[in-house]
Protein backbone atom coordinates (compact mmCIF):
# COMPACT_ATOMS: atom_id res chain seq x y z
CA UNK A 1 0.00 0.00 0.00
CA UNK A 2 1.07 3.33 -0.65
CA UNK A 3 -0.79 6.11 0.73
CA UNK A 4 -1.30 9.94 -1.08
CA UNK A 5 -2.53 11.87 1.73
CA UNK A 6 0.19 13.51 1.94
CA UNK A 7 3.61 13.91 -0.15
CA UNK A 8 6.66 11.36 1.56
CA UNK A 9 4.24 9.31 3.15
CA UNK A 10 5.13 6.06 1.47
CA UNK A 11 4.04 3.08 4.04
CA UNK A 12 2.40 3.30 7.30
CA UNK A 13 1.47 0.13 9.86
CA UNK A 14 0.24 -1.35 12.89
CA UNK A 15 1.52 -4.39 13.76
CA UNK A 16 -0.51 -6.52 15.73
CA UNK A 17 2.62 -8.53 17.49
CA UNK A 18 1.18 -11.64 15.36
CA UNK A 19 2.91 -11.36 11.89
CA UNK A 20 -0.12 -9.57 10.58
CA UNK A 21 -0.15 -5.08 10.29
CA UNK A 22 -3.46 -2.70 9.57
CA UNK A 23 -2.47 0.16 7.21
CA UNK A 24 -2.39 3.21 8.94
CA UNK A 25 -3.61 6.78 6.99
CA UNK A 26 -1.83 9.88 7.89
CA UNK A 27 -3.93 10.97 10.57
CA UNK A 28 -3.80 8.15 12.27
CA UNK A 29 -0.32 7.89 12.55
CA UNK A 30 -0.46 11.26 13.89
CA UNK A 31 -2.73 9.63 16.83
CA UNK A 32 -0.74 7.04 17.62
CA UNK A 33 0.09 6.47 21.07
CA UNK A 34 2.71 3.80 22.16
CA UNK A 35 -0.18 1.62 23.72
CA UNK A 36 -1.90 1.24 20.46
CA UNK A 37 0.91 -1.38 19.59
CA UNK A 38 4.21 -1.21 17.37
CA UNK A 39 3.97 1.41 14.39
CA UNK A 40 5.93 0.72 11.40
CA UNK A 41 6.15 3.62 9.02
CA UNK A 42 8.26 4.53 5.87
CA UNK A 43 8.89 8.15 4.63
CA UNK A 44 10.46 9.83 1.82
CA UNK A 45 13.21 11.83 3.73
CA UNK A 46 13.22 14.92 0.20
CA UNK A 47 9.46 15.64 1.38
CA UNK A 48 9.09 18.94 3.21
CA UNK A 49 6.19 17.50 4.68
CA UNK A 50 8.21 14.52 6.50
CA UNK A 51 11.23 16.57 7.38
CA UNK A 52 8.56 18.89 9.46
CA UNK A 53 7.05 16.38 10.61
CA UNK A 54 9.56 14.64 12.21
CA UNK A 55 11.32 17.96 13.95
CA UNK A 56 7.88 19.38 15.04
CA UNK A 57 5.49 15.96 16.00
CA UNK A 58 7.57 13.04 15.97
CA UNK A 59 9.09 13.10 19.78
CA UNK A 60 12.79 12.67 18.22
CA UNK A 61 15.49 14.59 19.49
CA UNK A 62 17.27 16.75 17.64
CA UNK A 63 20.59 14.50 17.22
CA UNK A 64 17.77 11.95 16.15
CA UNK A 65 16.81 13.96 13.48
CA UNK A 66 19.51 15.26 11.93
CA UNK A 67 21.14 11.88 12.26
CA UNK A 68 17.60 10.88 9.54
CA UNK A 69 17.80 13.72 7.21
CA UNK A 70 21.51 14.31 6.64
CA UNK A 71 22.09 15.46 3.36
CA UNK A 72 24.68 13.03 2.63
CA UNK A 73 24.78 9.59 4.83
CA UNK A 74 27.26 6.68 5.47
CA UNK A 75 26.73 3.57 7.48
CA UNK A 76 26.19 3.91 11.05
CA UNK A 77 24.48 2.67 14.11
CA UNK A 78 24.60 4.79 17.06
CA UNK A 79 22.10 4.52 20.43
CA UNK A 80 20.46 7.10 21.30
CA UNK A 81 18.28 7.77 24.56
CA UNK A 82 15.78 5.18 24.27
CA UNK A 83 16.18 4.48 20.69
CA UNK A 84 18.67 3.26 17.88
CA UNK A 85 19.91 5.38 14.67
CA UNK A 86 20.91 3.05 11.96
CA UNK A 87 22.30 3.91 8.26
CA UNK A 88 22.47 1.20 5.99
CA UNK A 89 22.85 1.14 2.18
CA UNK A 90 21.71 -1.57 0.10
CA UNK A 91 21.83 -2.53 -4.32
CA UNK A 92 19.86 -0.20 -6.61
CA UNK A 93 17.16 -1.84 -8.53
CA UNK A 94 15.25 0.95 -10.00
CA UNK A 95 15.06 1.01 -13.07
CA UNK A 96 17.52 2.60 -15.15
CA UNK A 97 20.07 2.64 -12.27
CA UNK A 98 23.68 0.88 -12.06
CA UNK A 99 23.39 -1.41 -8.83
CA UNK A 100 26.89 0.01 -7.77
CA UNK A 101 24.57 3.54 -7.16
CA UNK A 102 24.03 2.23 -3.79
CA UNK A 103 20.30 3.50 -1.83
CA UNK A 104 20.57 4.83 1.54
CA UNK A 105 18.03 3.46 4.41
CA UNK A 106 17.79 5.56 7.78
CA UNK A 107 16.27 3.98 10.09
CA UNK A 108 14.78 4.94 13.61
CA UNK A 109 14.37 1.79 16.00
CA UNK A 110 13.00 1.96 19.96
CA UNK A 111 10.53 -0.81 21.37
CA UNK A 112 7.45 0.91 20.41
CA UNK A 113 8.11 2.04 16.85
CA UNK A 114 9.98 2.20 13.72
CA UNK A 115 11.03 4.61 11.09
CA UNK A 116 12.55 4.35 8.23
CA UNK A 117 12.79 6.98 5.58
CA UNK A 118 14.89 6.71 1.75
CA UNK A 119 15.52 9.34 -1.15
CA UNK A 120 14.48 6.45 -3.88
CA UNK A 121 12.38 3.38 -3.68
CA UNK A 122 13.88 0.46 -1.40
CA UNK A 123 12.92 -3.03 -2.93
CA UNK A 124 13.57 -4.45 1.35
CA UNK A 125 10.81 -2.21 2.34
CA UNK A 126 8.35 -3.72 -0.44
CA UNK A 127 9.45 -7.14 0.67
CA UNK A 128 8.57 -6.09 3.88
CA UNK A 129 5.31 -4.10 3.20
CA UNK A 130 4.61 -7.52 1.63
CA UNK A 131 5.12 -10.11 4.33
CA UNK A 132 3.07 -7.88 6.46
CA UNK A 133 0.02 -8.08 4.54
CA UNK A 134 0.43 -11.72 3.86
CA UNK A 135 0.17 -11.58 7.58
CA UNK A 136 3.82 -13.09 8.19
CA UNK A 137 5.94 -9.92 9.16
CA UNK A 138 7.97 -9.27 12.22
CA UNK A 139 6.56 -9.21 15.64
CA UNK A 140 8.71 -6.34 17.01
CA UNK A 141 10.68 -3.68 16.27
CA UNK A 142 13.98 -5.39 16.50
CA UNK A 143 12.67 -7.70 14.30
CA UNK A 144 11.27 -5.18 11.99
CA UNK A 145 15.20 -4.43 11.45
CA UNK A 146 16.70 -7.71 11.14
CA UNK A 147 14.18 -8.21 8.27
CA UNK A 148 14.91 -5.12 6.79
CA UNK A 149 18.70 -5.72 7.24
CA UNK A 150 17.96 -9.37 5.82
CA UNK A 151 16.17 -7.94 2.28
CA UNK A 152 18.90 -5.75 1.51
CA UNK A 153 21.37 -8.42 2.07
CA UNK A 154 19.03 -10.76 -0.07
CA UNK A 155 18.85 -8.49 -3.04
CA UNK A 156 22.58 -7.97 -2.87
CA UNK A 157 23.10 -11.77 -3.24
CA UNK A 158 22.21 -11.73 -7.51
CA UNK A 159 24.31 -9.09 -7.83
CA UNK A 160 27.29 -10.55 -6.71
CA UNK A 161 26.22 -13.78 -8.39
CA UNK A 162 26.18 -11.45 -12.00
CA UNK A 163 29.22 -10.12 -10.90
CA UNK A 164 30.89 -13.65 -10.23
CA UNK A 165 29.48 -14.90 -13.65
CA UNK A 166 30.96 -11.84 -15.68
CA UNK A 167 34.53 -12.40 -14.25
CA UNK A 168 33.90 -16.34 -15.14
CA UNK A 169 33.12 -15.20 -18.85
CA UNK A 170 36.16 -12.66 -19.18
CA UNK A 171 38.38 -14.94 -17.68
CA UNK A 172 37.70 -17.25 -20.22
CA UNK A 173 37.43 -15.10 -23.35
CA UNK A 174 40.71 -13.81 -22.05
CA UNK A 175 42.80 -17.02 -23.48
CA UNK A 176 40.83 -16.91 -26.25
CA UNK A 177 39.56 -13.30 -27.85
CA UNK A 178 41.71 -10.28 -29.11
CA UNK A 179 42.64 -8.36 -25.90
CA UNK A 180 41.50 -4.60 -27.51
CA UNK A 181 37.61 -6.69 -27.49
CA UNK A 182 38.13 -7.23 -23.50
CA UNK A 183 39.92 -4.04 -21.86
CA UNK A 184 36.23 -1.98 -21.97
CA UNK A 185 34.23 -4.78 -21.00
CA UNK A 186 36.56 -5.85 -18.22
CA UNK A 187 37.07 -2.33 -16.82
CA UNK A 188 33.58 -1.60 -16.40
CA UNK A 189 33.23 -5.12 -14.30
CA UNK A 190 36.05 -4.19 -12.33
CA UNK A 191 34.63 -0.40 -11.90
CA UNK A 192 31.68 -2.43 -10.61
CA UNK A 193 32.80 -4.65 -8.15
CA UNK A 194 35.08 -1.72 -6.85
CA UNK A 195 32.07 0.65 -6.61
CA UNK A 196 30.13 -1.91 -4.48
CA UNK A 197 33.36 -2.96 -2.27
CA UNK A 198 33.76 0.59 -1.53
CA UNK A 199 29.80 0.85 -0.29
CA UNK A 200 29.90 -2.24 1.59
CA UNK A 201 32.99 -2.12 3.47
CA UNK A 202 31.89 0.45 6.06
CA UNK A 203 29.01 -1.10 6.16
CA UNK A 204 31.08 -4.05 7.71
CA UNK A 205 31.71 -2.21 10.27
CA UNK A 206 28.44 -1.26 10.89
CA UNK A 207 27.01 -4.50 11.61
CA UNK A 208 29.54 -5.43 14.16
CA UNK A 209 28.77 -2.20 16.31
CA UNK A 210 24.99 -3.38 15.53
CA UNK A 211 25.52 -6.61 17.27
CA UNK A 212 26.94 -4.65 20.66
CA UNK A 213 23.98 -2.53 20.46
CA UNK A 214 21.47 -4.77 19.98
CA UNK A 215 23.27 -7.00 22.74
CA UNK A 216 22.91 -4.15 25.16
CA UNK A 217 19.29 -3.19 23.93
CA UNK A 218 17.70 -6.37 22.77
CA UNK A 219 17.27 -9.98 23.75
CA UNK A 220 19.51 -12.67 22.40
CA UNK A 221 17.31 -13.84 19.67
CA UNK A 222 17.65 -11.07 18.23
CA UNK A 223 21.65 -10.51 18.64
CA UNK A 224 22.26 -14.09 17.46
CA UNK A 225 20.46 -12.80 14.27
CA UNK A 226 22.40 -9.81 13.42
CA UNK A 227 25.53 -11.67 14.26
CA UNK A 228 24.52 -13.85 11.29
CA UNK A 229 23.77 -10.76 9.06
CA UNK A 230 26.72 -9.54 9.96
CA UNK A 231 28.50 -12.76 9.07
CA UNK A 232 26.71 -12.78 5.77
CA UNK A 233 27.79 -9.57 4.79
CA UNK A 234 31.31 -9.89 6.13
CA UNK A 235 31.27 -12.95 3.29
CA UNK A 236 29.55 -10.57 0.56
CA UNK A 237 32.40 -8.39 1.02
CA UNK A 238 34.95 -11.11 1.12
CA UNK A 239 33.35 -12.03 -2.38
CA UNK A 240 33.87 -9.30 -3.71
CA UNK A 241 37.77 -8.83 -2.56
CA UNK A 242 37.83 -12.16 -4.85
CA UNK A 243 36.04 -11.03 -7.54
CA UNK A 244 38.55 -7.56 -7.45
CA UNK A 245 41.54 -9.68 -7.42
CA UNK A 246 40.14 -12.14 -10.11
CA UNK A 247 39.41 -9.28 -12.14
CA UNK A 248 43.07 -8.22 -11.64
CA UNK A 249 44.20 -10.84 -12.89
CA UNK A 250 42.67 -11.27 -15.65
CA UNK A 251 43.62 -7.93 -16.66
CA UNK A 252 47.20 -8.71 -16.58
CA UNK A 253 46.76 -11.68 -18.56
CA UNK A 254 45.31 -9.46 -20.88
CA UNK A 255 47.78 -6.64 -20.96
CA UNK A 256 50.43 -9.39 -21.13
CA UNK A 257 48.94 -11.03 -24.17
CA UNK A 258 48.73 -7.52 -25.75
CA UNK A 259 52.06 -7.09 -24.83
CA UNK A 260 53.61 -10.06 -26.53
CA UNK A 261 51.12 -9.46 -29.97
CA UNK A 262 52.73 -6.18 -30.01
CA UNK A 263 56.43 -7.56 -29.32
CA UNK A 264 55.60 -10.23 -32.15
CA UNK A 265 54.72 -7.12 -34.89
CA UNK A 266 57.18 -5.51 -33.75
CA UNK A 267 59.79 -8.11 -33.84
CA UNK A 268 58.19 -9.26 -37.68
CA UNK A 269 58.95 -5.65 -38.58
CA UNK A 270 62.06 -5.57 -37.43
CA UNK A 271 62.69 -8.92 -39.54
CA UNK A 272 61.49 -7.37 -42.51
CA UNK A 273 63.72 -4.20 -41.59
CA UNK A 274 66.66 -6.23 -41.78
CA UNK A 275 66.45 -8.44 -44.66
CA UNK A 276 65.50 -5.28 -46.68
CA UNK A 277 68.12 -3.36 -45.63
CA UNK A 278 71.10 -5.04 -47.67
CA UNK A 279 68.63 -5.46 -50.93
CA UNK A 280 67.63 -2.00 -50.58
CA UNK A 281 71.79 -0.79 -50.46
CA UNK A 282 72.21 -3.23 -53.70
CA UNK A 283 69.36 -1.96 -55.54
CA UNK A 284 70.32 1.38 -54.61
CA UNK A 285 73.82 1.19 -56.12
CA UNK A 286 72.63 -0.24 -59.00
CA UNK A 287 70.36 2.31 -59.68
CA UNK A 288 72.66 5.38 -60.20
CA UNK A 289 73.14 6.72 -62.70
CA UNK A 290 76.89 6.34 -63.39
CA UNK A 291 78.54 4.54 -66.15
CA UNK A 292 80.29 0.88 -65.27
CA UNK A 293 77.07 -0.71 -63.45
CA UNK A 294 77.83 -4.52 -63.88
CA UNK A 295 75.09 -5.95 -66.45
CA UNK A 296 73.93 -2.50 -67.56
CA UNK A 297 74.22 -3.93 -71.43
CA UNK A 298 72.97 -7.60 -70.47
CA UNK A 299 70.00 -8.58 -71.37
CA UNK A 300 69.66 -11.05 -69.00
CA UNK A 301 71.48 -8.34 -65.86
CA UNK A 302 67.87 -7.49 -64.85
CA UNK A 303 66.91 -11.32 -63.84
CA UNK A 304 70.78 -12.28 -62.63
CA UNK A 305 69.84 -8.55 -60.17
CA UNK A 306 67.01 -10.52 -59.21
CA UNK A 307 68.67 -14.05 -58.52
CA UNK A 308 71.39 -12.63 -56.75
CA UNK A 309 68.47 -10.48 -54.62
CA UNK A 310 66.59 -13.86 -53.85
CA UNK A 311 69.44 -15.81 -52.51
CA UNK A 312 70.91 -12.86 -50.64
CA UNK A 313 67.39 -12.90 -48.52
CA UNK A 314 67.50 -16.71 -48.56
CA UNK A 315 70.72 -16.55 -46.71
CA UNK A 316 69.41 -13.82 -44.47
CA UNK A 317 66.83 -15.71 -43.65
CA UNK A 318 68.50 -19.17 -42.95
CA UNK A 319 70.70 -16.78 -40.28
CA UNK A 320 68.21 -15.34 -38.44
CA UNK A 321 66.35 -18.90 -38.25
CA UNK A 322 69.93 -20.08 -37.24
CA UNK A 323 70.17 -17.77 -34.19
CA UNK A 324 66.51 -18.43 -33.24
CA UNK A 325 65.26 -14.82 -33.94
CA UNK A 326 61.94 -15.88 -35.36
Amino acid sequence: MVTEEIPGLFRAYLLNGEGEGTALSWEQVNEWTPQAGLLWVHLDVESSEVRDWLRERSGLTRAACSGLLAGETRPLSRPMNDGLLVILRGINHNPGADPEDMVSLRLWVDTTRVLSLSRRRVMAVSDLADEIEEGVGPLSSPEILTTLTGHLLDRLTPTLDELGDAVDLQEEKAFTEAPSELQGDLAELRRQVIALRRHLAPQREVMVQLVQCTHTRFDDKHSAVVQLLADELSRHVEDLDELRERSAVTHDLIAGRQSDLMNRQMLMLSLVTAIFLPLGLITGLLGINVKGVPGAENEWGFFWVCAILALLAGLLLAFMRKKKWF
